[in-house]
């Protein structure tokens, strides 16, 4: 009984690999997700975060990150401990500044997705950015500050248009 139930499970998840190898996605999309990288003219809607020392949890409606004509305007929640960050009146902005992008690359290590990399200094802190947009517009933002915990924020890739 045993054997005939691992057979039947083996078998699913074989099939399932196989259906998802399959997939394909709309040619005109991957224009349009590429285009919007290249042109730095884009937006990603965040609807969860992930600190790094607690489990993943939903966000509010409104947070983002846009990207636009070599700036970043980030709007995000932050949960996470900082090692060197001011408080008070000082005026930090822990994750919701704009600044501009530095060092922005943008990779294709697969054909279903794309890797863009920056780094920004909004004056309180440095912040290193790994976004990893797959071709449906799934998006993964993983910020990894000087000074603090690093964050990951999942959500959907949009042009500016959507504003």
């Amino acid at each position: 009984m045993k054997k005939i139930l691992f057979f039947a499970v083996m078998a699913l998840v074989m099939t399932s690999c196989n259906t998802s190898k399959n997939a394909t996605v709309d040619p005109a999309q991957v224009a349009a997700v590429k285009s919007l990288l290249e042109q730095q003219q884009y937006f990603v809607m965040v609807g969860s975060m992930r600190p790094l020392s607690a489990p993943t949890m939903p966000v509010s409606q409104g947070h983002k990150m846009i990207v636009r004509d070599g700036m970043v305007s980030c709007y995000l929640p932050y949960a996470g401990s900082g090692q060197n960050v001011g408080y008070g009146a000082s005026g930090y902005k822990a994750m919701n500044f704009s600044a501009p992008v530095l060092d922005y690359k943008v990779e294709y290590p697969k054909d279903d997705r794309a890797r863009v990399t920056f780094r920004v200094d909004n004056g309180d802190d440095h912040y290193r950015f790994h976004v990893e947009i797959f071709m449906n517009g799934k998006t993964t933002i993983d910020v990894e500050p000087r000074g603090r915990d690093a964050v990951s924020y999942s959500g959907m890739l949009h042009g500016l248009e959507m504003l």
